[in-house]
């Protein structure tokens, strides 16, 4: 533990709430650079863990509904109500998307193909090991009465990929045609599990008409979209709340053929912007909504003894693995000097304290794991060894990492490196632990705290940081991480952080091909060999409800309020008042 930033983090926290706030650091506006002061935190007590915690399901006993509710109140933690087809991937995004827009598939989080449920898609066949054949229903229309075929999906698929959020269809994808309106074929570019099963279900892909989207305005695709899911919208005010209704003329009239996502056991769903985790808690024990995500700085105050509270429903747990970490700007014939200098690279993540940066976050040891490799430690690959305490991944040390700054020819304070950071995904908190850390080892900082929106767009431009701070789905195999991460095809420049090194892309073809640990661990070796990524860590998904929320559907990390299971008296907390 750093004792000098615990202070600075701690009264910051008391501030602005860890976890998902969006408001900026200090001397910062959302969209704008701010340059570190340089003034380093006091020392502190050490957080202390959280007793007892165990990942539960967020189930609790009760009568369930048998009728459709009325409405339910959720929190999201973002100001980004953007309900369009093709919005970025913000945090709060996946509380839209899901409701509002199909995928062919779905399949619930650690299951595979086996268990496949129906969506617009009808059913899958698989013909060889690359090959499957793809039959939607014959029936499908949007919420507008506008037909989908297969002409539809495929344009759907490759403009969520040209919009470079379904980045594994350049990677996974051979080729993906047109048989007939009701029909197409997909063949896949590797087979390793989890490949097709991404494919078929993604959350990034969004199904939709094609010349409607192509014809309509912007104002209609924000406020009044031809949505392919069970919702559509009812109100949107921008940076307030999203209200969604049920629709009641959905074109799949069986139940039974309706996967969990795409359920409608509420009419109403109102997501309600609260971004800050304190004030979260606050309007749930208030009983201002009815369920929200928390960190585990206020966990406390409805879990306790390894149970939730009277009157509440929590649940804990890794939905998918999703590591945070951060990426040097590799790029070649770019401006960074990081792309060209292994040891400034080097002095930059071990003046990193990724024990620091977690607890920043708000969670606790309990809470969240500190990994020691460029993957999450709940994928598949992994490796035991990794976490000896002798092992080295890039292991905080300042005195070390001034070593390498003056090896690689300056003196303190010479170079100057601009670091990326959403606010909406990192506290101030968090940027406070990394600007510490860098301006120790003799680094002059340019902190670019910047919104969603944003952020979104400056991580594809090579000359607007030297480092980025993100988080990655990191797959159920490492390699498949890896692969989203790192295959050229999947990218206009290079990588997720621009590299152009046909050694690395040799061991992660052989990787995909064969990925045993010794595989694994080359590529693994030659990410931190060449300082190019350091993971941080990984925390459990923590959502609370009211307790006539009897089963929290949990997918992606997101709770999914259309196909949860409510108790048959549920009241949502604001109508009660």
């Amino acid at each position: 533990m750093n004792k000098k930033l615990l202070a600075a983090l701690l009264a910051t926290a008391m501030l602005a709430g860890c976890g998902g706030s969006s408001k900026p650091a200090s001397g910062t506006d959302s969209g704008n650079t701010s340059t570190s002061t340089g003034t380093a935190a006091t020392a502190a007590a050490e957080p202390a863990k959280t007793a007892d915690v165990t990942p539960t399901g967020g189930s609790v006993e009760g009568t369930p509904a048998t009728e459709q509710l009325d409405q339910v109140v959720v929190a999201i933690n973002s100001a980004s109500t953007d309900a369009s087809p093709y919005a970025m991937n913000t945090p709060s995004r996946a509380n839209t998307k899901e409701p509002l827009y199909a995928t062919l598939f779905y399949i619930a989080p650690g299951h595979f193909i086996e268990d496949i449920q129906p969506y617009i898609g009808k059913t899958v066949t698989q013909v060889d090991d690359y090959t499957w054949d793809i039959e939607i229903f014959d029936n499908v229309t949007d919420s507008k009465g506008n037909k989908i075929t297969a002409q539809d999906v495929l344009w759907s698929y490759e403009y969520s990929f040209r919009n470079q959020e379904f980045l594994v269809y350049g990677t996974d994808v051979e080729s993906f045609t047109v048989v007939d309106d009701t029909h197409l074929q997909l063949k896949t570019t590797k087979t390793i599990p989890g490949v097709i099963e991404k494919l078929l279900c993604n959350s990034a892909m969004t199904i939709v008409n094609q010349e409607w989207y192509e014809n309509a305005p912007d104002d209609e695709k924000q406020n009044n979209p031809a949505t392919t899911g069970r919702y559509m919208v009812e109100k949107n005010v921008s940076g307030s709340e999203i209200v969604l209704v049920a629709n009641d003329d959905y074109w799949q009239k069986d139940e039974t053929m309706l996967p969990d996502v795409a359920k409608a056991n509420v009419k109403r769903i109102i997501l309600k912007v609260i971004t800050e985790d304190s004030m979260r808690a606050i309007a749930l024990e208030n009983k201002e909504v009815d369920v929200a995500r928390i960190t585990a700085t206020n966990l406390h105050r409805f879990y306790e003894n390894g149970a939730a509270k009277e009157g509440y429903n929590v649940y804990m747990g890794i939905t998918n693995p999703i590591l945070h970490s951060v990426w040097m700007n590799m790029d070649p014939n770019g401006p960074s000097k990081f792309a060209h200098d292994l040891n400034l690279r080097k002095a930059a993540l071990y003046a990193l304290n990724a024990e620091d940066f977690m607890l920043a976050s708000g969670n606790t040891f309990d809470t969240a794991t500190v990994t020691h490799a460029s993957t999450s430690p709940h994928s598949a690959g992994y490796q035991a060894k990794w976490d000896d305490p002798s092992y080295d991944y890039f292991n905080y040390d300042p005195e070390k990492a001034k070593e390498y700054l003056h090896e690689a020819g300056y003196k303190d304070g010479e170079v100057e490196i601009k670091v990326l950071m959403s606010i909406s995904l990192y506290s101030d908190s968090q940027q406070a632990v990394v600007i510490a850390g860098l301006e120790e080892a003799g680094f002059k900082v340019n902190l670019l705290a910047v919104d969603q929106a944003l952020f979104l767009n400056y991580r594809f431009e090579n000359d607007q940081w030297d480092m980025i701070f993100d988080v990655k789905l990191a797959g159920d195999n490492a390699v498949t991480g890896w692969d989203n991460l790192y295959n050229p095809v999947g990218y206009s420049n290079g990588s997720v952080c621009f590299t152009h090194d046909d050694k690395l892309v040799e061991l992660l073809q052989t990787a995909v091909k064969d990925a045993s640990d010794a595989n694994v661990e080359a590529f693994n070796a030659y990410l931190t060999d060449n300082a190019i990524q350091k993971g941080l860590f990984e925390g459990m998904t923590m959502c609370v409800a009211q307790d006539g929320i009897l089963e929290m559907n949990i997918s992606n990390a997101t709770f999914n309020p259309q196909g949860s299971t409510y108790a048959a008296d549920f009241v949502s907390a604001p109508g009660a008042h």
